[in-house]
């Protein structure tokens, strides 16, 4: 609700990952060695036709059900901020590397690059959203079990 009312009309955080996950996802190839030409939200490896990085396509939406997973969850507030900041790190970097696969496969499997992009947020991103989340919801009941919260001794 908060992203499709207030963030996606405004565009600025959207066009603000975009610009540097494609900035990211161009140092990180230049420096395994691909030739990379990036310009805003486009970036091309070997002059081959590049990917573009669109608002509602950068994994911001993604990272905004992270967050609210872990907001919703109960749990002590020092371990949910620390979780919710590297989680979003974790997360923003997966898409940097997701946005570097999709530049790649767009070179060496362009007739797969459908199929790539469809794919690349269920194999990326909710991989790792659930596996934060769950490792939430451990840290949250461990938390409550050991405080002797909640338990009723009938």
């Amino acid at each position: 609700m908060l992203y499709d009312n207030i963030l996606l009309p405004d565009g600025r955080l959207d066009t603000f990952l975009s610009l540097f996950c494609v900035r990211m996802a161009a140092d990180a190839l230049s420096v395994f060695g691909w030739e990379v030409e990036s310009s805003g939200r486009i970036l091309n490896v070997f002059s081959a036709r590049g990917v573009e990085i669109l608002n509602g396509c950068n994994g911001l939406d993604l990272l905004g059900i992270y967050t609210g997973f872990i907001i919703a969850y109960p749990g002590p507030i020092r371990e949910r901020l620390l979780l919710l900041a590297g989680g979003l790190l974790l997360l923003y970097f997966a898409n940097v590397f997701r946005i570097a696969v999709l530049a790649l496969s767009n070179v060496y499997y362009p007739d797969y690059w459908d199929k790539v992009h469809k794919a690349s947020s269920y194999v990326f991103f909710y991989p790792l959203i659930l596996g934060l989340w769950y490792l939430w919801t451990v840290i949250s009941d461990q938390q409550t079990i050991f405080s002797g919260g909640d338990f009723s001794s009938a």
